[in-house]
């Protein structure tokens, strides 16, 4: 049985349907080629988590104080977060976005990163890898830490304290940023 990689999925209306189902297509065409087995979880995914209701509950109440920069954005804050929610009822593992392209990460490179909660730094978490305790640990962390520092979004690698361990692999995935191509296509041309 092949190890898994899980993404996270939420159908948000203001992003374009087809565009965000080529970029799914794409991420488990690239992991399935390294020796993954993908798996698309979704918010009845994070609904299943103990951890879920406490969480929606502060991420509700921070709503009515959303820095204005952030508000368009709120519905992807809450799918960052959830997929988390979701990642604990599936028991932990890897995960990543789904605009994240595997160029060369197998299940045996990952081994040596899965003795502890690890995750990308400095920017975004794109990738990581939680047991289901590290999961509700972080889920914990999460609703009694501020998202917001000076009207500032917090990265997950903030809120938690942790520092990546990643570095050195991650030239085997790419993380697709904002280009001026769809982020589909960019996915398509490292194939």
């Amino acid at each position: 049985m092949k190890p898994k990689i899980y993404s996270y999925y939420e159908s948000i209306q203001t992003l374009p349907q087809a565009e965000q189902f080529a970029r799914a297509n794409y991420w488990k065409t690239s992991w399935e080629k390294n020796g993954w087995d993908c798996v698309m979880l979704n918010r009845s995914h994070a609904q299943a988590s103990n951890a879920y209701q406490k969480f929606m509950a502060k991420i509700m109440k921070m709503s009515f104080d959303l820095p204005m920069d952030y508000q368009h954005v709120f519905p992807q804050i809450i799918a960052r977060y959830s997929r988390w929610s979701a990642l604990h009822a599936a028991g932990g593992g890897w995960m990543s976005d789904y605009d994240v392209v595997n160029i060369g990460f197998t299940p045996h490179d990952a081994v040596r990163f899965e003795t502890t909660l690890n995750i990308v730094s400095g920017e975004p978490c794109y990738l990581f890898f939680a047991t289901r305790e590290h999961c509700n640990a972080v889920m914990s962390k999460f609703i009694q830490e501020d998202f917001f520092v000076d009207n500032k979004l917090r990265f997950e690698s903030e809120i938690l304290g942790v520092e990546s361990k990643l570095l050195d692999m991650l030239n085997q995935v790419r993380h697709i940023e904002k280009s001026d191509k769809p982020k589909s296509e960019v996915m398509a041309s490292l194939m």
